[in-house]
């Protein structure tokens, strides 16, 4: 594991594919030997994907947001494209989680630290910035 990367967090698809047999089986892999843990594992694999086939066909995604592609992407409490950055931005490493920040901040038009970092750049590098902050801002009203 890189020293720069979090511990690893579940996801509500996880807990929604998973159960506690599969957590139980996934424990037991180190203490078998590699033929065994293929097995072992492509069998918790499949029934994961199983679990997620059922989850979809049943349509028991609607209760969790997952589903949202058939419903209008605004109805998960507002949200948009700065919510979805949100919420993927526990999951990433250090650099990521700050490089989501800054463009979830740029898409909801928080513009401090953007104005802020337009002070370390030359004026070239700023009229670029103001052009791809304008940019966004156009994108986020034909949404």
């Amino acid at each position: 594991m890189n020293y720069d990367e979090q511990p690893l967090k579940l996801t509500d698809l996880d807990y929604l594919t998973g159960d506690h047999h599969l957590q139980m089986m996934k424990a037991a892999l180190p203490y078998m030997n590699v033929p065994q843990q293929r097995i072992f594992s492509t069998v918790i694999k499949i029934r994961e994907l199983q679990r997620t086939i059922n989850l979809f066909r049943d349509e028991q995604v609607a209760a969790t947001g997952i589903g949202s592609g058939e419903r209008d992407p605004k109805d998960r409490t507002g949200a948009g494209p700065a919510e979805m950055l949100d919420a993927i931005k526990p999951y990433g490493n250090t650099y990521e989680q700050e490089l989501i920040g800054l463009l979830s901040n740029l898409l909801r038009g928080i513009s401090t630290p953007m104005e802020q970092m337009k002070t370390f750049l030359s004026p070239e590098q700023q009229s670029r910035m103001d052009t791809v902050q304008f940019m966004v801002q156009a994108m986020q009203q034909n949404s």
